[in-house]
């Protein structure tokens, strides 16, 4: 995955996230840089948590939002959970947790990749 697309992934996590809290907590012009990293890599981890809590029917999309609401924590997506997910967030979510080196995430890629097999092909314009 590259770098600008993490960003542009996370700008737009934290776009949301400001959107659902409180304006003043969240302005991220406001944080140090340090601080911002570590929103970033928070609310990555976050999407792709509750993604791969979705794409394998862990939990329905409608539940993680009423329980993430109800917990007080965010119901971001690394994907639009209405359009579906195309290939390239799917293997962006498996080299994230790949990154990871953890036993633990090693089977989470194994039931991605799954997913990621029966995704069809994407149309290049």
């Amino acid at each position: 995955m590259t770098r600008g697309a993490d960003s542009e992934f996370v700008y737009c996590c934290i776009k949301i996230l400001v959107m659902e809290n409180s304006r003043e907590e969240y302005e991220d012009e406001h944080l140090p840089d340090v601080e911002k990293i570590e929103l970033e890599r928070q609310l990555l981890y976050v999407a792709y948590e509750n993604s791969y809590r979705v794409l394998t029917f862990k939990i329905p999309f409608d539940e993680l939002i009423m329980q993430n609401n109800l917990d007080g924590m965010s119901s971001i997506m690394a994907y639009d959970p209405v359009e579906g997910i195309q290939k390239k967030e799917l293997e962006n979510i498996i080299a994230y947790y790949l990154g990871l080196d953890e036993p633990y995430y090693y089977l989470r890629c194994a039931e991605l990749k799954k997913i990621l097999d029966g995704l069809p092909d994407e149309v290049e314009l």
